[in-house]
């Protein structure tokens, strides 16, 4: 058993790390088209949003189905906390170069900014309280700060909408849209059906 949760968080662990390994490769190759930084930016947009949507679908629901999975979702989370990481400070740099002020002033007036910075500082408490000292410390009151990943999700979603916007290009923040709307209801109908039995 404790081979199959082994086997299960390695192969977990290496496929959320391959994106970042791959982006490493086509820097040191050159490899990036066009518009390498945009390419940077958008690339680790992506794979955080695919992490942060992986990491919500989790649940004690899929322990039957593919058990050890539960115990691989702190993993899955803090990895999506590293790629948005890499993505604000992408930003931060290709586009302001570390200078604060213009960055505020995207802040304030640029949606898709605003919303993805609220996300990103809305993701730093999850991360900082992702161990079991912080679960014992907190108690009850450490799955109500978690439950803020729903929201962090729509500020991403908005995020991602409002990037898009400029070009007129919604079908992927769709998707994405419509991937999260079945997750959650998917998510409370679950949570209704263990309440009632």
């Amino acid at each position: 058993m404790e081979n199959r949760k082994h086997w299960l968080k390695s192969s977990l662990f290496i496929w959320a790390a391959l994106p970042l390994i791959y982006l490493g490769f086509l820097i040191s190759t050159e490899n990036l088209g066009t518009n390498p930084q945009e390419f940077i930016e958008r690339y680790l947009g992506t794979c955080t949003l695919v992490l942060i949507l992986v990491t919500y679908a989790i649940s004690n629901r899929f322990n039957k189905a593919i058990p050890h999975l539960i115990s691989c979702r702190r993993m899955l989370g803090l990895f999506s906390f590293l790629y948005m990481t890499c993505h604000f400070f992408a930003y931060i740099i290709f586009e302001h170069s570390f200078m604060v002020a213009d960055f505020f002033q995207d802040f304030l007036n640029r949606p898709f900014v605003f919303f993805g910075t609220l996300a990103f500082l809305m993701t730093i408490p999850l991360a900082v309280t992702s161990n079991s000292i912080s679960m014992k410390v907190l108690g009850k009151w450490w799955k109500k700060l978690h439950s803020i990943i729903t929201i962090i999700i729509l500020l991403s979603l908005a995020h991602y909408f409002f990037h898009k916007a400029g070009k007129n290009d919604f079908f992927w923040p769709f998707v994405a849209t419509v991937v999260f709307s079945i997750l959650y209801v998917t998510k409370k109908w679950g949570n209704s059906a263990v309440r009632k039995s």
